[in-house]
């Protein structure tokens, strides 16, 4: 499940909110106590980023306490109560809201992309779909590693846009659970090829001794630590130079939402 604040940025992205005072009106809520209810989310969540970086165990848990405080705090439940009166009127999927998983809206179908052959790629081609190279034959692990052979040719998915957001995008299937449950097991990850530089809140595609993972990234000078979501799963301390990035992840579906 994302967090209060992730939640608010996926709705404000939907609706196309451009202030925060957008954003208070479509929840209904007076400004002045959004505001204050924003900026307690964003500063939790901040929070939690740190958390998953630092090493000091005394500060770990000065931050973790303060989280566990939070949840006491009004502005958790004030935003969840607007939310849900929001999905109840627009017929907007909850999962969605509080966890990213597609179908945005509950009267969508289930099927919300077709993977197609690039030789009847045409056919689908119109002003509503956004095609998106496919390489169903790779894998990217979000696990111990994945060998793939080299030479693929991508099939296309094919799915609405506003979907994912991105300027070079490219498709993988990912294999394991080390990054759930953030990415779950056959899962579809959209990589945006054009981002490479490193942001410890976003996630990865990388190839490391000629293996490619998915992971979220910290860069150490000379070396670069690939940790897992998954506490079962041990960080990978990889010398900088033999890392090559991919691109960052910019959004997931389930693989049983494509035909």
């Amino acid at each position: 499940m994302s967090t209060i604040y992730e939640a608010l940025v996926r709705v404000q992205d939907l609706y196309g909110c451009n202030s925060m005072a957008e954003t208070a009106d479509l929840l209904s809520m007076p400004k002045n106590t959004f505001y204050d209810n924003q900026r307690k989310a964003k500063e939790d969540f901040n929070k939690l980023e740190a958390i998953k970086c630092e090493t000091n165990p005394i500060k770990k848990k000065i931050l973790e306490k303060s989280i566990e405080q939070s949840k006491q705090k009004h502005y958790t439940n004030a935003l969840y109560h607007q939310f849900i009166e929001l999905a109840t009127k627009d017929n907007i999927n909850l999962n969605w809201i509080f966890g990213g998983d597609l179908p945005i809206h509950n009267n969508e179908t289930k099927k919300i992309a077709k993977v197609v052959q690039n030789y009847n790629l045409k056919e689908y081609v119109t002003d509503d779909n956004m095609c998106i190279p496919y390489y169903s034959d790779i894998k990217a692990s979000a696990g111990n590693g994945y060998n793939n052979d080299e030479n693929h040719k991508p099939d296309f998915l094919v799915l609405p846009k506003g979907i994912v957001k991105g300027s070079k995008l490219n498709a993988l299937k990912v294999d394991g659970d080390s990054m759930s449950p953030n990415i779950k097991p056959n899962s579809i990850i959209f990589i945006d090829l054009s981002k490479k530089k490193l942001n410890k809140a976003c996630v990865y595609v990388v190839r490391y001794n000629d293996e490619v993972y998915v992971k979220r990234l910290e860069d150490l000078g000379n070396h670069i630590l690939l940790r897992s979501d998954n506490i079962s799963y041990n960080t990978i301390t990889a010398k900088a130079d033999e890392v090559y990035i991919i691109g960052q992840v910019v959004n997931t579906i389930s693989a049983s939402h494509i035909d």
